[in-house]
C-alpha cells in the first residue's frame, strides 16, 4: 500500500477510536433526553483531543512542537465539520424520517472524508509539502 492509502487507513483507525467515543456519549446523551443536535456538539467534542493528538502524532507523523496557528486550523477544519454533518443529521432525522442512530451514522461517514481533506491538505502538512528543508 502506497503511504498516501497507509494515512488515509491510519486516520480512518483513529476515526474509528473517536466515532465509538462520539457514538458512546452521542447516544448516552439522547438516551437521558438531551436535544440530538446539543447531544451532536458536546458528542463530537467528545472525541476532538483523541483526534488531534493520534491523528498529529501517528497518522500524519509531525515531530515538531506544537504551533499555535495548527491548532486553529485543526479546530476550524473540525468546527466546519461539525457543522455540515449537523446540518445533514438534522435534514437526513427530520426530512428523511430515518431512525437517529442511522442518521448519526450516515452524517460521520461523510464528516470522515470532509475531515481527512482539510487534516491533510491544510492542518497537518509536513515540512517537505510546505518547501522547507527536512
Amino acid at each position: 500500500m502506497n503511504n498516501k492509502g497507509n494515512r488515509f487507513l491510519k486516520f480512518s483507525i483513529v476515526g474509528g477510536i473517536n466515532t465509538g467515543i462520539d457514538f458512546a456519549i452521542f447516544s448516552l446523551l439522547a438516551a437521558m433526553g438531551m436535544n440530538y443536535l446539543i447531544a451532536q456538539i458536546i458528542s463530537y467534542g467528545g472525541g476532538l483531543l483523541n483526534s488531534y493528538f493520534l491523528n498529529r502524532r501517528w497518522t500524519f507523523q509531525q515531530q515538531a512542537r506544537v504551533e499555535i496557528t495548527e491548532v486553529v486550523k485543526f479546530i476550524l477544519v473540525n468546527l466546519m465539520t461539525l457543522v455540515i454533518t449537523s446540518i445533514l443529521l438534522a435534514f437526513l432525522y427530520n426530512e428523511l424520517n430515518l431512525p437517529l442512530l442511522l442518521c448519526k451514522l450516515l452524517a460521520t461517514g461523510f464528516g470522515v472524508f470532509i475531515n481527512f481533506i482539510g487534516n491533510r491538505i491544510w492542518v497537518f502538512k509536513n515540512s517537505e509539502e510546505r518547501g522547507e528543508s527536512v
